[in-house]
This record gives C-alpha cells, structure tokens and sequence, in this order.
C-alpha cells in the first residue's frame, strides 16, 4: 500500500518539471488506468513497453529469476532419489513457495509502479517535442523507481556485513538524490534551474502532507542534535515537546496537529501514515547524542535490520528456555507475522497491549484489521508519543538529581565542603534554567548515600538485598568475609 504510492510522491513532481505539475497529474491518471491494460492502443508505446519489458526496466525481478534459473540457481529442487535428498527438496520447494508468496505483493506493486511511470513519461516526452520518448520513459523511471543492485550503492555497501547496514536504505538514499538533482537542475538562472526547484517544492509539499514536518528530511535527525547540546547546557529540553507547544500555542491543537503529521492528524484518520512517510530519521544512531537512561534503541540502529533480528533470536531463546513457546515463537517471526498477530489479539481483547502486556489503550475492529496489514492505530501512536515525551523529561530530571545527590553525598562523606556548595550550585543552575522541572535535594536521602559510602561493598550489598533474601545473601557474604 505504502509502495504504490511513489508515483505520486515521486514520478509526478519529477514529470512537473516538463510541462507543469497540471499536465503531469493529468498524463499520470491516464497511465494509471492503462497501466493494468495489456494494450494500451498506441502501437509506439506499446511496443516500447515491451523493449523496456525485455530489458528489465518495467520488470526488473523477472531478469533476475530468468538469470538465476539460467545459472542453475532456480528457487525449485529437484530430489536425488534418497529419503533424505527427496526430504530437503520439498522442504526447500515448499519455503521457496511461500518466499514467492510474500514477494509477490511487493512485485506487484514495483510492476505497477514502473508501469505507469513509463507510460506517463513516454507519454511527456512525445507531447512536449522530445526526439526519445522510449529514451526520456527509461530516465525517469531510473530517476523515480531507483536502481537496486550493487552497482548503485557505495563499495563498502556491497559486502555481506555492509549490505545488511544498508537494507531498506537505498529508497531513502534514492529519494535526496533525487531531490538534490531536481532542486540543482540546468545552470542558475535557467528555465531548467526554475522548473527543478518548483519541482524539488512540489516533492517536500507532498512529502510534509503525507509524513507531516516531523517526517522532513533530517527532521528528527536535527532534533537529536539540538536536544544533546542543550541538555548538555544544563537544560530539560526537547526539541519535539518545544515544537508541539510553539504550534499548538499559534495555530490550535488540530493545526499543530496536522503540520506535525500531515494527513494522519484528518479526523477518522484511523492508522499513522505518518510513521510510514515520514524521513525525519535517515542518520541512524543520532540518539546516542542526547542524554537519556538507555541507549540500546540508539545500538540497534547503528546494527540495522541485522542488529534486530538478533536481538529477538536471542529474546527468543531466552522465552524457549523459560517455557515460554508462543513468546518464542512471536519473537523469532517476521515483522509482517508479528502484526497480524498483534492485530489478532486487539480484536479479541479490543485494546492494544504493550509488549509487557499492559494496556495502552482501547481500539476498534478497523485498527485491529489496519494493524494486521502492518499500520499503527492513530490513537496508539499519539498515545505513544505524548508518553515518550513524559518518559523523556522525568527522566531528565531524574538523572540529573541523582548526580547532584550524588555529588553532595561525596562532598559530606569527605569532609568537602566546596563539594557540598558545588552540588548546591548545580541545583541552583537547573532549577533558575528549568522552572517547569524542579529538582528538590532529599537530605535523608542525601544521607542514606553518605552511609553507604562509609560502608564496605559487602555490607552495602547486604543491605540492597530484598527482605526475603537477607539471610541468605547474609551467609553468604559471610563466607566470603571468613575466606
């Protein structure tokens, strides 16, 4: 679903520039209507869809299946005449069918794409006067529909470890360029330079009206960036909750709404497209810039796709082990599966439910079936959010009233008094900065470190230990003591 929507995010600001946003819509609504046709009725176009068949450009996939079936790498085996080989060639057979299965979706959709991008630009090039139409349709559906193979990415891209970095990065990578040669087209000053720029507006138009400003380009990105130095200054900022306040405050909730996250915030919308359009997050790891409690999420993303599948192998196992077989199970599968089990359980119990069980929120039958299909419901996404922020500013506040304390025990502890008067300072610092988010020093508190920094690491160990296990982590300590 997301897929098919690249005509219009891409191909029609790019053919904007011949002709007119106007025209360009015009000749893409034709060739959406033709494209599921196996004529057309102009024999020139026809016969330039079939050459561009041929050679891969509307079909790029049945090359590859027509290359691997020729160098004997076809998806289906053959058996040997053994138990076990006839055993493995129907395995392998049957996983073959359901990868085919999966993908064809996706094929389809890329056909459909390539298609009707084709057939507009073809279309472009002959009613504005180009010499090449077959020639201009195959540049645009490359500049469009992108190139995926190896030769198009960065030799350290196309290894085994640098491929997995770059999975389902090449469209994000393909999308700036684009825009990047539509905004820079011609010489400065040309006709060619004009209608580029109108056309790059045109394609960040379409882009915040899908994914609103936050799915800008860089837009988290930047946030991350701001956020790190300011709370490094000493302040509980967060560019996101700063921004969501300015627009509420000058344009209302629902205009902020929907300048954040364009057509998601419509009333009735009921799934986030925003989470699926938005480009805000290219930089991966930009988290690790800002202050925060954990930065796994931030790990994960500098391990791309490969850092998540281990993560839930071994998430998974640790379920088997426990018991836990469904856990495990739900774990190990792929994200499509996860959802349309995620979506199953939110109609049977009509509430989502985090991944700890607890409820998140009350859903209807409709965000069941859109979660199934693999968008998030509205409502759990802004529920979501609007909890990340909270979770973000408590614990701020939290992690810097721990140093201070902190600071202030060690100063006691010592006899420093010119600690005691520095951690006084810092409190003094953050709330004049932050008034909203006071910190209040507990001297009992305060004290409580100052003993336990007085005490060796086996009585304070003895002392954390919960009621119930006292006595046993007592003997043991003893032992170690006595050893």
């Amino acid at each position: 679903m997301v897929n098919l929507t690249q005509p219009f995010t891409m191909t029609l600001p790019y053919l904007s520039q011949f002709g007119g946003l106007t025209k360009a819509g015009v000749r893409l609504a034709a060739a959406v209507k033709d494209a599921g046709k196996d004529a057309t009725g102009d024999a020139q176009l026809d016969a330039a869809m079939q050459w561009a068949t041929e050679e891969g450009i509307v079909a790029p996939q049945e090359v590859h299946y027509l290359q691997a079936q020729a160098s004997g790498k076809g998806a289906l085996r053959a058996g040997d005449g053994t138990t076990a080989g006839n055993t493995r060639a129907h395995l392998n057979n049957a996983m073959a069918k359901v990868t085919l299965g999966w993908g064809k979706l996706f094929a389809m959709a890329e056909l459909a794409n390539r298609r009707i991008t084709f057939i507009a630009a073809y279309r472009t090039a002959v009613e504005e006067g180009m010499g090449d139409p077959a020639h201009f349709a195959q540049e645009a559906v490359a500049q469009t529909q992108g190139i995926y193979n190896s030769g198009n990415k960065p030799k350290w891209a196309r290894g085994a470890v640098g491929s997995l970095l770059m999975t389902f990065k090449q469209y994000s990578i393909g999308y700036l360029e684009l825009l990047s040669r539509m905004a820079f087209a011609g010489a400065p000053g040309s006709k060619e330079r004009a209608a580029g720029r109108r056309a790059a507006l045109y394609m960040l138009a379409v882009l915040l009206l899908m994914g609103g400003a936050d799915g800008l380009p860089f837009e988290q990105d930047l946030e991350d960036a701001i956020d790190g130095i300011l709370q490094r200054l000493g302040y509980n900022f967060s560019s996101k909750r700063s921004k969501q306040a300015f627009l509420t405050d000058t344009l209302g909730q629902g205009g902020a709404d929907f300048v954040l996250k364009g057509v998601s915030s419509m009333p009735g919308m009921p799934v986030d497209v925003a989470g699926r359009f938005g480009m805000g997050n290219l930089i991966p790891g930009t988290g690790l810039l800002t202050e925060k409690d954990s930065y796994a999420r931030d790990l994960g993303e500098l391990a791309g796709p490969a850092g998540d599948v281990a993560k839930r192998a071994f998430t998974g196992t640790g379920k088997l082990l426990g018991g836990d077989v469904a856990g495990a199970v739900l774990d190990v599968m792929p994200a499509a599966l996860r959802n349309v089990a995620k979506g199953a359980d939110m109609l049977a119990t009509g509430t989502y439910r985090d991944a700890r069980g607890y409820n998140v929120n009350d859903t209807s039958a409709a965000e069941a079936v859109m979660k199934m299909v693999g968008f998030q419901p509205n409502s759990t996404a802004d529920i979501q959010d609007a909890k990340g922020q909270a979770l973000n500013m408590v614990g701020q506040n939290r992690m810097r009233s721990i140093e201070i304390a902190e600071h202030w025990a060690q100063g006691l502890a010592n006899g420093d008094m010119a600690k005691v008067d520095e951690a006084r300072a810092w409190r003094d610092d953050w709330n004049a900065k932050n008034p909203a988010t006071p910190i209040r020093v507990s001297m009992p508190g305060v004290i409580k470190r100052v003993q336990a920094m007085r005490q060796d690491a086996l009585n304070r160990t003895q002392k954390t230990a919960p009621a119930a296990l006292k006595q046993t982590v007592r003997r043991e300590l003893a032992e170690t003591r006595a050893a």
